[in-house]
């Protein structure tokens, strides 16, 4: 901040005024960064066009990290609209993909909200922010969802827990575990993290090791 300062002490009286007296903050912040210049290292400030940006609103977005998704999967990513008002943000996104800001218009900070359908194909792919006369970039990934599978879980009272994993259609089974009781737990893992997730269907049952002809239906 020190080189910006020393840079905008120089600058005749009236933009002096505009920049330093009266202009709400968040419209020098936007102008600073709507008028910069990209340089080999960092962003370079350019004074006529920080002015030139101040006059026009004072606008700039700044998009936080980038989304890994799954196809029917959806998540979100903070933006900064920097701006003295709410100004209205077109989002466009790329191919299969959905989203909206909220809020917009926005001032500050506004949260983006991507869905990539079930249909969306792995890739890459990006949703695109304009707002007055700026632009700015989400980077959104899609990634292959694994195959679902059955996992079935045998658990003793105490000890640690048999796993088994079977298609997703299921089949005949076999675990090998300790005389006595035990939980079966049998889930279908749709997202193969080998965790029963809340909207993922599941059935139990309690027996007796050794046991035969035991049938558990995942519906």
């Amino acid at each position: 901040m020190a080189g910006a300062a020393a840079i905008l002490s120089g600058a005749p009286a009236p933009q002096m005024n505009r920049l330093g007296m009266g202009a709400d903050p968040d419209a020098v912040q936007g102008a600073l960064l709507a008028g910069a210049r990209r340089g080999p290292d960092d962003l370079l400030l350019h004074l006529p066009g920080a002015l030139q940006a101040l006059e026009g609103g004072g606008v700039a977005l700044e998009v936080e990290g980038g989304l890994d998704l799954r196809p029917g999967e959806a998540g979100a990513l903070p933006v900064r609209v920097l701006s003295p008002t709410p100004v209205p943000v077109g989002v466009y996104p790329e191919g299969g993909l959905s989203a909206y800001l909220f809020p917009n218009p926005a001032k500050g900070e506004a949260v983006l909200r991507v869905y990539a359908s079930e249909a969306t194909p792995p890739g890459p792919y990006r949703v695109h922010l304009r707002a007055g006369g700026q632009a700015a970039l989400a980077e959104v990934r899609v990634v292959q969802a694994p195959a679902a599978r059955v996992v079935l879980e045998a658990c003793p009272p105490v000890g640690d827990c048999a796993v088994l994993t079977l298609p997703r259609e299921g089949g005949p089974f076999r675990l090998e575990a300790s005389p006595g009781p035990h939980r079966l737990l049998a889930f279908l893992d749709r997202d193969g993290d080998g965790l029963l997730d809340q909207d993922e269907p599941w059935t139990e049952a309690q027996v007796s090791a050794p046991a035969r002809g035991v049938r558990l239906l995942v519906r």
